[in-house]
């Protein structure tokens, strides 16, 4: 991994050869590892060290950009080269903006020695843990678990540099019943590796496999529904995808002002007062890269305060159109919870439906938000209080406005990926919603 010293020093070696009107570049370093395991036993696994350095050079309103792995005197002489070649072919961009000069980041402590240099033994243990695990319990079980130790520069030939480093740890594990017809499944992940509890996410795995055996039938329908943390961060990552100020600005987004074209919703009480929503690069839950589309700072900032819609993120094109201020898209999000735990919303629920994970989501209607996707690996029905059995997964068919719109109650907050997150992104409840729309029954299991 380059310091900091050797990557300015390196991105301003790279600026000194470019002849373009503005010179922008992007380097990357460090050690990615990995560890996949099936059919209870590991598969196979792997590791990925070196640079990426882009330059991307711009003449007028032409830019064109090269990426190459290497980073001797030669090598970098042929990316600026091939850079300004693509550039001086390119078509003009009318929406190309003039390259940062020099800002003020935040410093996120999201680094941490114990992920860089214990990872591959880390990993090892921790899908034996879950190896062993599913094993006791007669099952099986798959995996994968993923170290980084990395880090990120970017200059400009108008004297930004910009430097982060960080590390994270990831698992995800499925386990099914010997006879197919349960399935569990946990995600773990941290900037600690320490942080990421192997055993604990297997025993939770089993202990779903295991209670979601010979699922009984439930219809279709609209149900009070208990969506576990990993979903909710699955909801609200999509639901960040839409909130954009030029989608609304353009009518083309559920954020647009329904009878004041080319207005937004910016300023109105979309949700709930419980229904808070915020990002910050230096939260310690969640330290997250400090600056965000073009090299936009960070800073903590209110995208939902207490049910009020505050934000529309917004690049540097658009922000200069409506005369605003830019606003880069998050690299955390942090949902307000409420008091106690998973446990406590289902004691807490007469009837309903508790989903612990979602798979493969799709939109339907952006301009909605409307999404459908699938429920997996345990799917329950509450009776009192209780769990009282296992019920057919379904598709559902939904949106993160609605769900958040219906908030009836919700745990305390957590660190929790969506399912496939490989980096930490997303502090998040549990929450119980007023009605979710399972849309059609699926054979998944």
């Amino acid at each position: 991994m380059l310091t900091r010293e050797k990557a300015q020093e390196l991105v301003k070696k790279v600026l000194s050869r470019s002849k373009a009107d503005e010179a922008e570049v992007e380097l990357t370093s460090g050690t990615v590892a990995n560890l996949r395991f099936a059919r209870n036993s590991p598969s196979t696994s792997g590791s990925k060290t070196g640079p990426s350095l882009t330059v991307r050079s711009s003449f007028g309103k032409k830019s064109g950009q090269a990426t190459v792995n290497q980073l001797d005197d030669a090598t970098l002489d042929q990316v600026v080269q091939r850079s300004e070649e693509m550039a001086r072919l390119a078509p003009d961009d009318p929406e190309r903006m003039p390259a940062l000069g020099a800002q003020k980041y935040a410093e996120p402590a999201a680094y941490f020695e114990s992920t860089a240099t214990q990872g591959p033994a880390r990993m090892a243990q921790g899908a034996a843990a879950c190896i062993d695990a599913a094993r006791a319990a007669d099952f099986v079980a798959a995996g994968f678990t993923r170290t980084a130790a990395e880090m990120e520069a970017l200059g400009t030939s108008r004297g930004l540099f910009g430097y982060h480093r960080s590390t994270s740890a990831s698992l995800s594990t499925t386990v099914r019943t010997a006879d197919g017809t349960g399935s569990g499944f946990a995600g773990r992940v941290g900037r600690r590796i320490e942080d990421v509890d192997y055993a604990g996410a297997a025993k939770i795995a089993v202990e779903k496999a295991a209670a979601s055996r010979k699922a009984r039938p439930l219809k279709p329908g609209k149900y009070v529904t208990i969506l576990e943390p990993s979903c909710v961060a699955s909801l609200l990552q999509l639901m960040m995808f839409g909130m954009d100020r030029r989608r609304a600005d353009e009518g083309r987004s559920y954020f647009a002002a329904p009878k004041r074209p080319g207005g937004t919703r910016l300023g109105e009480k979309l949700f709930g007062a419980e229904v808070d929503l915020r990002s910050d690069p230096v939260d310690p839950r969640c330290p997250a890269r400090p600056w965000g589309d073009d090299g936009v700072p960070q800073a903590a900032r209110a995208w939902i305060d207490h049910g009020v819609l505050k934000s529309l993120a917004c690049d540097r094109f658009w922000a200069t159109q409506q005369k605003t201020t830019p606003v880069p898209r998050p690299t955390n999000l942090l949902m307000a919870g409420g008091k106690g735990s998973l446990a406590d919303l289902i004691r807490s629920t007469r009837r309903g439906v508790l989903i612990t994970s979602f798979w493969y989501i799709r939109f339907l209607d952006p301009q909605t938000m409307t999404f459908t996707g699938l429920t997996r690996d345990g799917v329950f029905w509450i009776e009192n209080g209780e769990i009282a059995h296992p019920v057919n997964n379904f598709r559902w068919n939904d949106s993160p406005i609605s769900a958040l719109k219906k908030v009836e109650a919700m745990s305390s907050a957590e660190l929790t990926p969506a399912r496939g997150d490989e980096d930490p992104f997303s502090v998040v409840p549990a929450l119980r919603v007023s009605e979710f729309n399972l849309a059609s029954v699926s054979d998944a299991v």
